[in-house]
């Protein structure tokens, strides 16, 4: 079997079970040359700058790494989005059709299924003290001995890296053909090291399962949604039953108030009342005392007896003398 059959393919950045499109739909370039990945840089026309390269992996990933609509298109209708995209956004004046397209993606993703196996060589060794850019760079090394030509796509690969196919080795649990142990890779022990290893990586969301995964979101909100309303009608409630309350409450002061007033008036009516009754009460006291010494001024004296006429002429005397105090 050879490398490239043991190649992983980029579709495994989606669901087999829901994609009906992946790259192994592009048109499939002969790799038993080593000299490919150069072929592959040569396209027709003017070659493709770094920026366009970028652009095309942008516009890949863009168009075909949707788990709910991008996985379940026709390979026609990914490659005009692709292409669509890839017009709307692209900043040289260079020309390019779907075919080029088609035919550069073929190149980048042929040439960096194989560095990054080649990296998950050099990372399967564990070696103490060694860097990511060491460990890239002993990647080069392996692809160059290996392929013929040096690694062009590094740029691309860092844009594709963190995607479900290319995360590194030490984050996933993988099953892969223990190279050997010797510390230092050289041209010529590369030669004798499994170029294909067998990667178990976490596969992205298929489309039944984003689906369900955005239907269960759309039902938490919902229900979010629902506790909310039922929060805001708890405390429109609550808000309408403290104005209910604070209105009986007005409503009763005004009344106990109301209440109030009219005993002080019932007490004052009483007291005036009182009042009068004894006002008419010493006036008639009064009245019947004036009566009496009326009577007792009218009285002739003279043909009274003694002791009666002293009495009354001294009575008489003190009335007269109260009224001129008066």
């Amino acid at each position: 079997m050879d490398s490239e059959d043991q190649e992983m393919n980029f579709t495994t950045l989606l669901s087999q079970d829901d994609y009906h499109l992946g790259l192994d739909d592009s048109p499939t370039i002969p790799h038993d040359n080593p000299t490919n990945v150069n072929k592959c840089a040569r396209a027709r026309g003017i070659n493709f700058s770094l920026e366009e390269d970028k652009l095309l992996v942008s516009a890949w990933l863009n168009c075909s790494i949707d788990a709910v609509q991008g996985t379940d298109q026709k390979y026609a209708q990914l490659w005009e989005k692709i292409f669509g995209y890839f017009q709307q956004h692209r900043e040289t004046t260079a020309e390019r059709t779907i075919k080029s397209l088609i035919h550069r993606w073929s190149c980048i993703h042929r040439a960096t299924n194989k560095f990054c196996a080649k990296l998950a060589q050099v990372e399967s060794l564990n070696q103490s003290g060694i860097t990511e850019q060491d460990k890239l760079e002993k990647a080069k090394v392996m692809y160059q001995a290996i392929e013929k030509s040096n690694f062009q796509f590094e740029h691309c690969w860092h844009l594709l890296k963190d995607q479900a196919k290319w995360i590194s080795r030490s984050t996933k649990q993988r099953k892969a053909v223990v190279p050997s142990p010797t510390p230092t890779i050289t041209p010529s022990s590369t030669q004798n090291v499994i170029e294909n290893e067998i990667i178990e990586l976490e596969r992205p969301m298929g489309r039944k399962a984003a689906k369900a995964k955005r239907k269960a979101q759309g039902r938490q909100v919902e229900e979010v949604m629902e506790l909310k309303k039922m929060r805001y009608t708890l405390l429109e409630e609550s808000r309408i039953q403290e104005k209910e309350f604070y209105r009986l409450k007005a409503e009763k002061m005004e009344y106990d108030k109301e209440k109030e007033n009219k005993r002080l008036c019932l007490e004052d009516e009483k007291l005036r009342m009182e009042a009068e009754k004894l006002r008419i009460k010493s006036e008639k006291v009064d009245l019947a005392k004036k009566e009496k010494e009326e009577r007792i001024m009218m009285m002739d004296v003279s043909i009274m007896p003694e002791m009666q006429r002293l009495y009354f002429e001294k009575r008489q005397r003190e009335i007269i003398m109260n009224d001129d105090h008066v």
